[in-house]
Protein backbone atom coordinates (compact mmCIF):
# COMPACT_ATOMS: atom_id res chain seq x y z
CA UNK A 1 0.00 0.00 0.00
CA UNK A 2 1.30 3.48 -0.99
CA UNK A 3 1.91 6.08 1.95
CA UNK A 4 3.29 8.16 -0.78
CA UNK A 5 5.91 9.43 1.90
CA UNK A 6 2.95 10.22 4.50
CA UNK A 7 4.28 6.96 6.99
CA UNK A 8 7.75 8.97 7.43
CA UNK A 9 6.07 12.06 8.52
CA UNK A 10 3.08 9.53 10.67
CA UNK A 11 6.44 8.38 12.38
CA UNK A 12 8.27 11.52 13.16
CA UNK A 13 5.18 13.14 14.25
CA UNK A 14 4.99 16.18 11.51
CA UNK A 15 1.85 14.79 11.39
CA UNK A 16 0.28 13.77 14.24
CA UNK A 17 -3.74 14.02 14.21
CA UNK A 18 -6.79 15.01 12.19
CA UNK A 19 -5.95 18.29 11.91
CA UNK A 20 -2.05 17.86 10.73
CA UNK A 21 -2.98 15.34 8.64
CA UNK A 22 -6.33 17.14 6.73
CA UNK A 23 -4.04 19.93 6.00
CA UNK A 24 -1.29 17.90 4.57
CA UNK A 25 -3.48 15.75 3.02
CA UNK A 26 -4.94 18.97 1.17
CA UNK A 27 -1.46 20.35 0.00
CA UNK A 28 -0.55 16.66 -1.45
CA UNK A 29 -3.84 16.80 -3.51
CA UNK A 30 -3.16 20.52 -4.76
CA UNK A 31 0.90 20.22 -5.06
CA UNK A 32 1.42 16.93 -5.97
CA UNK A 33 -0.67 14.07 -6.54
CA UNK A 34 -3.42 16.08 -9.14
CA UNK A 35 -0.80 17.80 -11.12
CA UNK A 36 1.05 14.62 -11.80
CA UNK A 37 -0.71 12.11 -11.11
CA UNK A 38 -4.02 13.53 -12.07
CA UNK A 39 -2.33 15.17 -15.41
CA UNK A 40 -1.00 11.53 -16.62
CA UNK A 41 -4.76 10.07 -15.97
CA UNK A 42 -6.40 12.59 -17.64
CA UNK A 43 -4.17 12.23 -20.65
CA UNK A 44 -3.71 8.78 -20.83
CA UNK A 45 -7.43 8.40 -21.26
CA UNK A 46 -7.73 10.85 -24.01
CA UNK A 47 -5.42 9.06 -25.95
CA UNK A 48 -7.15 5.69 -25.46
CA UNK A 49 -10.29 7.36 -26.01
CA UNK A 50 -9.06 8.56 -29.58
CA UNK A 51 -6.75 5.60 -30.09
CA UNK A 52 -3.75 6.91 -29.33
CA UNK A 53 -1.84 4.37 -27.65
CA UNK A 54 1.61 5.32 -29.24
CA UNK A 55 1.64 8.22 -26.86
CA UNK A 56 1.44 6.60 -23.85
CA UNK A 57 5.23 5.61 -23.63
CA UNK A 58 6.32 9.07 -23.64
CA UNK A 59 3.42 9.90 -20.93
CA UNK A 60 4.71 7.04 -18.72
CA UNK A 61 8.46 8.63 -18.98
CA UNK A 62 7.19 12.11 -17.91
CA UNK A 63 5.52 11.21 -15.02
CA UNK A 64 8.11 8.43 -14.24
CA UNK A 65 10.80 11.41 -14.06
CA UNK A 66 8.50 13.61 -11.97
CA UNK A 67 8.70 10.47 -9.09
CA UNK A 68 12.30 11.59 -7.57
CA UNK A 69 12.84 8.75 -4.95
CA UNK A 70 13.05 5.17 -6.03
CA UNK A 71 10.62 3.63 -3.76
CA UNK A 72 7.89 5.83 -5.22
CA UNK A 73 8.91 5.12 -9.00
CA UNK A 74 9.34 1.10 -7.82
CA UNK A 75 5.55 1.37 -6.36
CA UNK A 76 4.12 3.39 -9.21
CA UNK A 77 5.18 0.85 -11.93
CA UNK A 78 4.39 -2.47 -9.68
CA UNK A 79 1.08 -1.47 -8.84
CA UNK A 80 0.58 0.07 -12.47
CA UNK A 81 2.18 -3.36 -13.86
CA UNK A 82 -0.40 -5.54 -11.72
CA UNK A 83 -3.42 -3.60 -12.79
CA UNK A 84 -2.10 -4.29 -16.49
CA UNK A 85 -2.22 -7.90 -15.90
CA UNK A 86 -5.06 -7.79 -13.94
CA UNK A 87 -6.79 -5.96 -17.11
CA UNK A 88 -5.65 -8.62 -19.40
CA UNK A 89 -6.60 -11.34 -17.28
CA UNK A 90 -9.99 -10.01 -17.40
CA UNK A 91 -11.28 -8.02 -20.50
CA UNK A 92 -8.03 -9.09 -23.11
CA UNK A 93 -6.48 -5.80 -23.11
CA UNK A 94 -7.71 -4.46 -25.98
CA UNK A 95 -5.92 -1.62 -27.53
CA UNK A 96 -3.19 -1.73 -24.94
CA UNK A 97 -1.32 -5.13 -26.20
CA UNK A 98 1.78 -3.33 -27.27
CA UNK A 99 1.92 -0.85 -24.07
CA UNK A 100 1.68 -4.60 -22.17
CA UNK A 101 4.52 -5.78 -23.96
CA UNK A 102 6.69 -2.92 -23.63
CA UNK A 103 5.86 -3.14 -19.75
CA UNK A 104 6.84 -7.06 -19.80
CA UNK A 105 10.59 -6.32 -21.67
CA UNK A 106 10.96 -3.22 -19.36
CA UNK A 107 10.86 -0.58 -22.25
CA UNK A 108 7.85 1.05 -20.04
CA UNK A 109 7.42 1.35 -16.31
CA UNK A 110 3.57 1.55 -16.93
CA UNK A 111 2.95 3.66 -14.05
CA UNK A 112 -0.02 2.84 -12.29
CA UNK A 113 -1.58 6.27 -13.13
CA UNK A 114 -1.12 5.96 -17.19
CA UNK A 115 -2.40 2.80 -17.06
CA UNK A 116 -5.83 3.71 -14.93
CA UNK A 117 -6.23 6.43 -16.99
CA UNK A 118 -5.88 4.08 -20.65
CA UNK A 119 -8.06 1.38 -19.08
CA UNK A 120 -10.70 4.11 -18.31
CA UNK A 121 -10.06 5.90 -21.95
CA UNK A 122 -10.34 2.03 -23.76
CA UNK A 123 -14.09 1.41 -22.06
CA UNK A 124 -15.06 4.89 -23.02
CA UNK A 125 -14.94 6.43 -19.69
CA UNK A 126 -14.02 10.19 -19.60
CA UNK A 127 -11.50 11.88 -18.73
CA UNK A 128 -12.69 13.92 -15.79
CA UNK A 129 -14.28 10.74 -14.48
CA UNK A 130 -11.44 8.95 -14.58
CA UNK A 131 -9.53 11.66 -12.40
CA UNK A 132 -12.09 11.81 -10.42
CA UNK A 133 -12.51 8.36 -9.86
CA UNK A 134 -8.52 7.98 -9.00
CA UNK A 135 -8.60 11.38 -7.40
CA UNK A 136 -10.61 10.14 -4.62
CA UNK A 137 -9.37 6.69 -4.41
CA UNK A 138 -5.67 7.86 -3.91
CA UNK A 139 -7.26 9.94 -1.37
CA UNK A 140 -9.46 6.90 0.67
CA UNK A 141 -6.57 4.43 0.49
CA UNK A 142 -4.13 7.28 2.27
CA UNK A 143 -6.64 7.57 5.15
CA UNK A 144 -6.59 3.95 5.47
CA UNK A 145 -2.99 4.25 6.19
CA UNK A 146 -3.78 7.48 8.48
CA UNK A 147 -5.89 5.50 10.23
CA UNK A 148 -4.19 2.78 11.60
CA UNK A 149 -0.82 4.67 11.63
CA UNK A 150 -1.70 7.98 13.64
CA UNK A 151 -3.94 6.70 14.41
CA UNK A 152 -7.19 7.68 13.52
CA UNK A 153 -11.00 6.99 14.87
CA UNK A 154 -13.24 5.99 12.04
CA UNK A 155 -15.29 9.10 12.34
CA UNK A 156 -12.32 10.84 11.89
CA UNK A 157 -11.11 9.14 8.83
CA UNK A 158 -14.44 9.11 7.67
CA UNK A 159 -14.49 12.79 7.82
CA UNK A 160 -11.20 13.23 6.47
CA UNK A 161 -12.10 11.97 3.08
CA UNK A 162 -15.83 13.67 3.14
CA UNK A 163 -13.69 17.13 3.78
CA UNK A 164 -11.34 16.26 0.99
CA UNK A 165 -13.95 15.94 -1.90
CA UNK A 166 -14.43 19.51 -3.08
CA UNK A 167 -10.84 19.48 -2.92
CA UNK A 168 -10.81 16.89 -5.59
CA UNK A 169 -13.88 18.36 -7.69
CA UNK A 170 -12.22 21.71 -7.78
CA UNK A 171 -8.59 20.16 -8.61
CA UNK A 172 -10.01 17.49 -10.90
CA UNK A 173 -11.15 20.50 -12.77
CA UNK A 174 -8.24 22.10 -12.91
CA UNK A 175 -6.60 18.90 -14.44
CA UNK A 176 -8.75 19.38 -17.57
CA UNK A 177 -6.88 22.59 -18.64
CA UNK A 178 -3.62 21.33 -18.18
CA UNK A 179 -1.60 19.13 -20.64
CA UNK A 180 1.52 16.93 -20.38
CA UNK A 181 3.82 19.91 -20.41
CA UNK A 182 2.48 20.94 -17.85
CA UNK A 183 2.78 18.00 -15.16
CA UNK A 184 4.95 19.03 -12.44
CA UNK A 185 5.75 18.36 -8.50
CA UNK A 186 6.10 21.24 -6.19
CA UNK A 187 6.39 19.40 -2.36
CA UNK A 188 9.92 18.81 -2.03
CA UNK A 189 9.61 17.87 1.64
CA UNK A 190 7.18 14.80 0.64
CA UNK A 191 9.56 14.26 -2.00
CA UNK A 192 12.46 13.93 0.29
CA UNK A 193 9.76 12.03 2.95
CA UNK A 194 9.54 9.74 0.74
CA UNK A 195 13.08 9.28 0.56
CA UNK A 196 13.58 8.93 3.92
CA UNK A 197 11.10 5.79 3.72
CA UNK A 198 13.58 2.85 3.08
CA UNK A 199 15.68 3.45 5.85
CA UNK A 200 12.58 3.38 8.41
CA UNK A 201 12.41 0.63 11.11
CA UNK A 202 8.92 -1.05 10.99
CA UNK A 203 7.11 -0.25 7.85
CA UNK A 204 3.74 -1.16 6.92
CA UNK A 205 3.61 0.66 3.26
CA UNK A 206 5.72 0.02 0.12
CA UNK A 207 6.57 3.54 -0.01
Amino acid sequence: QHSYGFETWFQSGAVHDAGTFRTACRDWLRYSLARSEGIAVARACDMARFEDFDSLPALDRKLGALKLSREAREASSMTGQALLSSYGDIFGRPGLEGFARQAEDGTVAAHHAVVFGAICGAHDIGAPEAVLAFLQAAVTSLAGVACRLIPLGQVETQRTITDAWPFIQAFSREVMELGIDDMNTAMLSLDVAAMQHETLRGRLCIC
